[in-house]
């Protein structure tokens, strides 16, 4: 059962994650709300992989942690890179109010964190070494 909560805390520690990678390519109108709304998802993706991690008893806890990083910006850039094949699709563009895709247009800052996620989770995975199997 401390296995299964364990997997479910580093699952909810990749949404908040993914959440923090796709709200950094929100328009920066008031840089404080952005920052307060990243740092608030940071603490709680933090707690949950804490969660998780303390679950399994920090055991293998860089490749976890790794992992979750890594899944984590694999599936953000995959959406971005769906929502920016719709939204270059003109029959799309004609469906949606005039300025609805406005808000996604801090590229810049988007991309800086998504690859600083992948990095450091790559890091992370690399640093974790071979994995220790017990026959028992």
């Amino acid at each position: 059962m401390r296995k299964f909560f364990s997997v479910a805390f580093k699952s909810l520690a990749g949404m908040f994650v993914y959440l923090i990678a796709l709200f950094a390519f929100l328009a920066e109108r008031q840089a404080s709300g952005k920052l307060t709304m990243l740092a608030v998802m940071a603490a709680c993706g933090a707690v949950a992989m804490l969660a998780g991690l303390a679950l399994s008893g920090f055991a293998q806890w860089r490749r976890d942690t790794g992992i979750v990083l890594l899944a984590a910006a694999a599936f953000t850039a995959f959406l971005v890179l769906c929502a920016a094949c719709m939204f270059g699709s003109d029959d799309v563009m004609k469906l949606m109010p005039p300025g609805s895709v406005d808000m996604f247009d801090s590229y810049l800052t988007g991309a800086a964190v998504l690859l600083g996620i992948a990095v450091l989770g790559g890091c992370l995975l690399r640093q974790a070494g071979p994995r220790v199997v017990n026959p028992a």
